[in-house]
Order: C-alpha cells, then structure tokens, then sequence
C-alpha cells in the first residue's frame, strides 16, 4: 500500500489540501466492483454507523448527485450533511466531487485496473479542508483511508457472493 501526503495552502480560501493516494488490490471483477460502487443509493450498507442516509437528488446521463448524512462519533460527535456529484469517467474510473458541506471542493478518484488475480483499484482523495482543520489533517485523513478501504473490502465480499449465486 502506498500513501502520499501533500499539504497545498491557499491563503486567499484559507483552505488546507491534504491528499491522499492508495492502493488495494481485490479478487473481484472490475466490471461487478465499479457496478457496486455506482449505485448510490445502496452505499449507506457499506458505511452503516457513519452514513446514515443518502438520497438521490439529481440524476442524468453523465451525473448523480446526491444528498448524504454523515455522522461521526469516534471524535467529536458530529452530523454532516452534504452533497457529491458522481461521474462515470470512463469505463474503470469513477469520480466524486463533494459540492456542498464542510469539505466542499474535495474529490474521490477510483480507478479499477484488471489484473491476474481480479482487481486492482488506486484511490486518490484530494480533501479541501479549513486552516483551522490543519490540525486533524493526519486524523482526517487516516479516517478516510480506514473508511474508503472498508468501503471497497465490503464491496469486493458482496461481488464475490454474487459471483458465487450464478
């Protein structure tokens, strides 16, 4: 697994960039796991104590944007409600931008890469978080590797049941 940190100010925003880059490596077909992860509606299952509703709002050809409930408590007991529109860019890439909410301007990249043993997906998180945040950056962002990996290990245990049904 590979991290890299980079840490971005921009002064006049007063915005702190904090990215993130990983990677994992799972059995399922890149096919099921980018059809998992695009049905948005369904992703509150995957992160049942932090995200605890998500709604469709807007939906087209090239779009989904959504409307999602977070709730954190292993911190600072705090409810967050915000926006993401969500992209199919290409046939393995998916991307999230959150467009309101407290980190507005971040984006979720995921590229799912056939390999031998199934697939291998690379995630990059570009978070946009307030100077005062600076201070729980490495928390932040440890929060979202442990939650984006768990998303996708429970994503790949499902392709891997659905596999097996037929």
């Amino acid at each position: 697994m590979k991290i890299i940190d980079n840490y971005k100010y921009f002064i006049g925003d007063l915005l702190l960039l904090a990215s993130l880059e990983f990677t994992l490596n799972l059995s399922g077909s890149s096919e099921k796991l980018i059809e998992i992860a695009s049905n948005y509606d369904q992703l509150s299952k995957y992160l049942p104590n932090q995200l605890k509703s998500i709604k469709i709002i807007e939906k087209n050809d090239h779009d989904t944007i959504t409307e999602e409930e977070l709730v954190f408590s292993s911190i600072i007991k705090n409810k967050i409600i915000q926006q993401t529109r969500h992209s199919k860019v290409s046939n393995n890439k998916l991307k999230s931008e959150i467009i309101s909410g407290p980190a507005n301007g971040s984006v979720v990249i995921v590229n799912f890469s056939k390999i031998d043993e199934g697939t291998q997906v690379f995630v990059t998180i570009d978070l946009k978080l307030s100077l005062k945040a600076k201070f729980l950056s490495p928390l932040i962002k440890k929060l979202y590797k442990t939650i984006m990996s768990g998303i996708l290990y429970k994503m790949n245990a499902e392709a891997q049941q659905q596999k097996s049904r037929v």
